[in-house]
């Protein structure tokens, strides 16, 4: 890195343009996991760290140079970004959303510095945790997170494939509410579902996400009135791409799941004809014991996407029998 003068932050303030430079790296690698709330709102919790990578700003005496060559330096002091760590830290945990560097610094030592000086930044008594890609993964292992945990499968389906499904899944006779018609005790409800959940308090994270103007949410009543289950959608990756992720998804039973969806699915297709739903099933969950042996029944396939890694045995609490599909949002990790 001897051609660039850069520098490395703990900290960059939430309007730093940098952000926007990440952001838009993220997208142009196709991460779709992580979706336009999680992109939106990191740069905002309070739970977010950072360490960046960035060219040096700086001011230059130039009456000696030609303009072509202050051109070139110029580029060189621009302040933009190069690569980061960003993690967010609750409960614990320490989770690793981010690792992340532009094409042209890959492979030439700046990543490691920043990853090395990332983990010297996490709490000594945290569970580091992150989610590798597959091929990643034994790189991850073999270094600071070397304990295994529920790998993680893609599916991608037209809207229309999903709405024939929970149309004929999705059967229940409980009553469907938007979160944006709840009222605030039905949505204090919902907090309080979402605990009973994940066994861990995200109600700071979670008003954050439903106050996003681009989030859609949708709970199950019972006939006590007590909500049985819920779930969001949000777009992700670039808007040409069409995508909404489906997520998370909690529910007591199949036909709940896909009861509460159907709101969602038309939606969706009412803002987007060409929408197409994406949305991620862990291992060892209801939602692997159910969704995949009936999409795999249908010819619908998963990919394997993500493994699950963390720094220590991790026994993660969340009810699993109730857990479709994970959140899957590092701004407060569920799963």
């Amino acid at each position: 890195m001897k051609d660039v003068d850069y520098e490395i932050l703990d900290s960059v303030p939430p309007d730093d343009h940098t952000w926007l430079e990440w952001k838009a790296l993220v997208e142009e690698e196709g991460w779709t996991s992580d979706d336009l709330s999680v992109l939106t709102l990191s740069p905002l919790l309070p739970s977010t760290r950072i360490v960046l990578a960035r060219k040096k700003e700086g001011s230059l005496s130039y009456s000696s140079i030609s303009m072509k060559e202050l051109f070139k330096v110029l580029l060189l002091l621009d302040g933009s970004f190069m690569g980061s760590v960003v993690w967010n830290e609750y409960d614990n945990i320490a989770f690793i959303g981010f690792y992340l560097m532009l094409p042209e610094y890959r492979g030439k030592g700046l990543g490691s510095v920043i990853w090395k000086r990332a983990i010297q930044r996490m709490p000594k008594n945290y569970t580091i945790g992150l989610r590798a890609v597959p091929y990643m993964a034994p790189r991850y292992k073999s270094k600071d997170t070397p304990f295994e945990g529920p790998s993680q499968y893609s599916y991608a389906l037209e809207w229309e494939t999903l709405s024939d499904v929970a149309e004929k899944y999705g059967i229940s006779k409980h009553t469907v509410k938007m979160v944006r018609d709840l009222s605030k005790g039905e949505y204090k409800q919902l907090e309080q579902f979402d605990m009973s959940v994940v066994k861990r308090d995200r109600s700071d994270f979670l008003r954050r996400f439903h106050d996003l103007p681009f989030t859609m949410g949708a709970v199950l009543f019972d006939q006590d009135q007590q909500i049985v289950a819920c779930a969001n959608v949000c777009p992700t990756s670039l808007p040409t791409s069409h995508l909404f992720k489906l997520a998370p998804l909690y529910a007591t039973s199949i036909e709940d799941a896909f009861t509460v969806i159907r709101p969602l699915i038309d939606g969706v297709k009412s803002l987007d004809p060409q929408a197409r739903f994406m949305f991620h099933v862990l291992s060892d969950t209801v939602g692997s014991e159910l969704l995949i042996p009936l999409f795999t029944s249908m010819d619908i396939p998963s990919k394997l996407c993500g493994v699950t890694l963390y720094s220590k045995p991790y026994d993660n609490s969340i009810d699993k029998r109730r857990l479709f599909i994970a959140h899957n949002n590092s701004g407060h990790f569920d799963a």
